[in-house]
C-alpha cells in the first residue's frame, strides 16, 4: 500500500514548512527573508542584497532539478510534494462534514478557520522575525502590516481548504498545463496494465476514490496527480481475489525499463544542467566571504606635503556580513612606494552586521599624473599565529594627480 508512506511525507513536509522560521541557527532563522533588513537567512547564514546571486544560483537549481525530477517522474511533486495536495489531505476531516450536523460543520469549519489563521501568521513569520513578532501577537501588537497580511493570507488558506481544495489541481493549477511541454511518453504514469485490462471488474473503486473524479482506466489525463489512491484501491479490490492490481505506476503506456528513461538525451541534459547548478551553488557558498569593503572617493582634494609627496583622501567602506564582531587589518598586499595612512594599517574592530566607514590616506611619491593600481587586502585576524586568515584582495585604481 503506498497511502500510508504518503501520509508519512506529508507530515514530514508539513512540519517543516511550520517550524522552519522558527528553528534557530546561530541565533537566526533556519530559512526567512527578512524584509526589514533585506536579508535572505539561509541555515543562520544572513545574505546581503549584495549576495543575491547566491540566490539567483540556488533558483536556477531548483528549476533544473524541477524539470529534471518532472520529465523522468511526471507529475510526482503534485501528488506527493506540492504543498496544496499536503495541507488538502491533512484537513480531509472537512470533507467528511458534509453528511454531519449542522453544529458540527460550522465546528469544523471554525476549526478550519483558527487553522488557516494560523498557517498565515506561520507565512508572514517567513519575512519578519518571529522571535519579535510571536510576543508581539499574544499581545495584540503585532502591528498593521503583518497583521493585515496574516488576516489576508489567512482568509485565502482558509477559502482554498475549505472550498477550492482538489478543483484547485484540475482546472487552474499553471503546472499542470504545461505538464504535457514538460514530460513525453516515457516519463512516469500512474495507469492500468494495458495487458491485464480484460480482468477489471469494473468496481469502479478507483473512480470513487480519485480527488479529482479521473478514471483512469481511460488512461492518464491532465488532472491526475499521482496520489496513486487508485493504485491502492484497485490492489485491495483485486487482492480479495489473490491477484494483484491492474493499476500502478509505469515508464510511459508501454512500461519502459527506468535505465533507458534516464539515458534520453533530455534526461541527461537536465540532470547535468542539474549538477552544475548545484556545483556552482556549494563553491560559491563555500568560497562566501564573513566580510567585504568598497573605496569610495573623498571630498579632500590631493595635497601636496613638504616632502614632495602627493597625498591623496579616499573612504574605506567595510561591510561585517557575519554577526559576530571581527577584528579586521587592512594593508597593501604588495609594497610599490605607496604607503597607506598608519591608523587604517592597525587592526579595526567591526560590530556584527553592520557597514562601517574610516578615511583612508594614500601618500605616493611624487607629482604623478596618471593612475596608480594597488593591491588592498582586509583579513580577519587569526585567532593564533598558525592560524589560516580569511582575507579579501582587490585591485584598487587610484587617483593620485594635483590639481592645479
Amino acid at each position: 500500500m503506498i497511502q500510508p508512506y504518503r501520509k508519512k511525507v506529508e507530515w514530514l513536509l508539513a512540519a517543516i514548512y511550520i517550524f522552519t522560521p522558527f528553528v534557530r541557527i546561530n541565533g537566526e532563522s533556519l530559512f526567512r527573508f527578512d524584509v526589514p533588513t533585506l536579508k535572505l537567512y539561509v541555515f543562520g547564514v544572513g545574505l546581503w542584497m549584495q549576495e543575491f546571486f547566491i540566490v539567483l544560483l540556488a533558483t536556477l537549481f531548483l528549476v533544473a532539478l524541477f524539470l529534471f525530477l518532472t520529465f523522468v517522474f511526471g507529475r510526482v511533486w503534485c501528488g506527493w510534494l506540492c504543498p496544496q495536495t499536503v495541507f488538502t489531505d491533512l484537513t480531509e476531516f472537512i470533507e467528511k462534514l458534509r453528511k454531519k450536523s449542522f453544529v458540527t460543520k460550522v465546528a469544523g469549519h471554525l476549526f478550519l478557520l483558527v487553522l488557516s489563521l494560523i498557517l498565515g501568521f506561520i507565512s508572514v513569520c517567513y519575512f519578519i522575525s518571529p522571535y519579535e513578532a510571536i510576543p508581539q501577537a499574544m499581545n495584540w501588537q503585532l502591528g498593521t502590516v503583518p497583521a493585515v497580511a496574516t488576516l489576508v493570507l489567512g482568509l485565502i488558506t482558509y477559502l482554498n481548504l475549505a472550498f477550492m481544495r482538489k478543483t484547485f489541481c484540475a482546472t487552474i493549477c499553471p503546472y499542470a498545463k504545461i505538464q504535457g511541454i514538460i514530460t513525453d511518453d516515457k516519463s512516469l504514469i500512474i495507469q492500468m496494465n494495458p495487458e491485464r485490462e480484460d480482468e477489471c471488474i469494473d468496481c469502479k473503486q478507483c473512480v470513487r476514490i480519485c480527488p479529482t473524479g479521473v478514471d483512469i482506466r481511460g488512461g492518464m489525463q491532465v488532472s491526475c496527480i499521482m496520489c496513486a489512491r487508485c493504485v491502492d484501491a484497485c490492489t485491495t479490490v483485486m487482492g480479495r481475489k489473490n491477484k494483484t492490481g491492474l493499476i500502478q505506476y509505469m515508464y510511459g503506456k508501454s512500461g519502459f525499463p527506468q535505465k533507458s528513461v534516464l539515458t534520453r538525451p533530455v534526461a541527461i541534459i537536465f540532470g547535468l544542467a542539474t549538477v552544475v547548478f548545484l556545483s556552482a551553488l556549494i563553491y560559491t557558498g563555500s568560497n562566501r566571504t564573513s566580510f567585504d569593503y568598497t573605496i569610495l572617493p573623498h571630498p579632500m582634494e590631493p595635497r601636496m606635503t613638504k616632502e614632495g609627496d602627493t597625498m591623496n583622501a579616499y573612504i574605506l567602506s567595510i561591510k561585517n556580513k557575519a554577526k559576530d564582531e571581527l577584528e579586521l587589518s587592512f594593508k597593501l598586499r604588495k609594497e610599490q612606494g605607496v604607503e597607506l595612512s598608519h591608523n587604517i594599517t592597525d587592526t579595526l574592530t567591526m560590530p556584527g552586521g553592520v557597514v562601517d566607514k574610516f578615511p583612508l590616506f594614500v601618500r605616493s611619491k611624487g607629482k604623478l599624473a596618471n593612475d596608480l593600481q594597488l593591491e588592498l587586502q582586509l583579513c580577519k585576524a587569526g585567532t593564533t599565529p598558525e592560524a589560516t586568515e580569511e582575507c579579501v584582495t582587490k585591485t584598487v585604481f587610484f587617483n593620485k594627480a594635483l590639481t592645479n
